[in-house]
């Protein structure tokens, strides 16, 4: 970087740091965000993505963001997935996943089919991921909680996107919390550096021939990026795929391996992004471990175009087709659709409620029914005795049974009171 360079990026590290948000198009277009957002301005290089001031729209505090209309995360965080050119068909890979934002901008590139395995090596991470799947109505997402580098053996050559958000010394963050500004120091990127070496190592491994792989850091420093590149290419034959050129990108002319994306020029926290192919060779997929399907659940999954269902612990799954589950530590297969209570009908969960489309009897709640719901009271509302999908301004929100008197509170307990605007 030039001294001019240098002296910007210090500069751009005293001021706010800026908010993304990622819309859920099953959920909400943009022509309906905009309207109730105007001065939301347009991610340059992300669709469907937006860039905003959390002291002109609180979005935390949204009935919309309750309700899973759309997922907040930091504008340069999202660019990693655009790159993958994802098919529906895919089977991908976030190995490095929570609290799941990749996972899920992926899920909502391939339109909540196919399969992400979406993991991370943090049992209390992973039920973050969890929160925010259900949230949204996902159910491509598969979360998992492995050490990758004790079971990538069982998947040679076998996914067709990877997503490598890797752990590291977080200096890009400085300005988004403190505690990253604190805690750095160059002994964290030698540690971090180690640890990516033998992540990418294992993950190219894990890449089917023809297949993209995408490595990413919030790190300003080499020895995170262009130096773990520089040791992929070096054991394996990787090959660095050319990233569409923008002046809001800056590439290192001395190691021309991907591209960094600087506070200074770029709407966003510090990221480096490298794009990465497999040669197509002879080598053969790993072979797809097939499930029995269960037949007492065949009129469910008719009703959507998942093709997979399974009981655990008395609660019913569904997930969209089968794949390679060896050695997997899974926590959340697919939609969770409820408990099966008895003669296998099951109390039905807000996950279900988020992933569907429609359901036989429906209430429309107001704002200020919306809002007593979310903080668990039950609504005094005369309905026919029966089970019902609440929804708020056609966005789902919770199933919940009705005794003619009241609609009976289902919804996930919260020790803090929630006000939304």
């Amino acid at each position: 970087m030039s001294k001019e360079d240098v002296s910007k990026l210090e500069q751009s590290l005293s001021k706010k740091a800026i908010k993304g948000v990622l819309l859920n198009t099953n959920k909400m277009d943009d022509d309906t965000f905009l309207s109730l957002y105007p001065l939301c301005k347009k991610h340059p290089l992300v669709e469907h993505a937006y860039i905003y001031d959390d002291d002109v729209y609180p979005f935390s505090k949204s009935i919309y963001y309750e309700l899973g209309a759309f997922y907040l995360q930091e504008p340069s965080a999202m660019i990693p997935p655009s790159l993958l050119d994802l098919k529906e068909d895919d089977i991908v890979l976030d190995i490095c996943s929570a609290p799941g934002g990749k996972s899920i901008h992926s899920s909502f590139l391939k339109n909540n089919k196919g399969i992400i395995i979406s993991n991370d090596i943090s049992y209390q991470r992973c039920l973050k991921t969890i929160e925010n799947v259900e949230k949204l109505g996902i159910g491509n997402i598969i979360v998992t909680c492995n050490d990758f580098s004790k079971i990538y053996i069982n998947y040679l050559n076998y996914f067709d996107k990877i997503i490598i958000d890797a752990p590291c010394s977080g200096s890009g963050m400085f300005r988004k919390d403190d505690k990253f500004k604190k805690d750095w120091s160059y002994n964290k990127v030698i540690k971090y550096q180690a640890i990516q070496k033998e992540l990418i190592l294992y993950a190219y491994n894990m890449l089917k021939p023809g297949g993209k792989m995408v490595y990413s850091t919030c790190s300003y420093s080499m020895e995170e990026d262009e130096e773990v590149i520089e040791y992929l290419l070096s054991k394996s034959d990787a090959q660095i795929e050319k990233i569409k050129e923008n002046d809001l990108f800056c590439i290192n002319k001395l190691k021309p391996y991907g591209v960094h994306l600087f506070p200074f020029k770029f709407d966003g926290e510090g990221h480096y992004i490298c794009l990465i192919s497999k040669p197509i060779d002879n080598i053969k997929r790993v072979k797809k471990i097939e499930n029995d399907k269960n037949n007492l659940f065949s009129l469910l999954l008719k009703k959507t175009s998942y093709q997979g269902a399974y009981k655990e612990n008395d609660y019913l799954f569904i997930y969209p087709h089968d794949f390679n589950e060896k050695g997997l530590n899974i926590l959340r297969k697919g939609v969770m659709v409820g408990k099966i209570i008895k003669n296998n009908i099951p109390k039905l969960e807000l996950h279900y409620a988020r992933f569907i489309d429609s359901y036989i009897n429906e209430y429309n709640l107001n704002l200020s029914e919306c809002e007593q719901y979310i903080n668990n009271h039950s609504l005094n509302v005369k309905l026919d005795k029966g089970l019902y999908l609440l929804k708020y301004n056609n966005l789902n929100l919770s199933f919940a049974t009705c005794n003619n008197e009241q609609i009976k509170n289902w919804y996930p307990k919260s020790k803090y009171i929630k006000k939304y605007n």
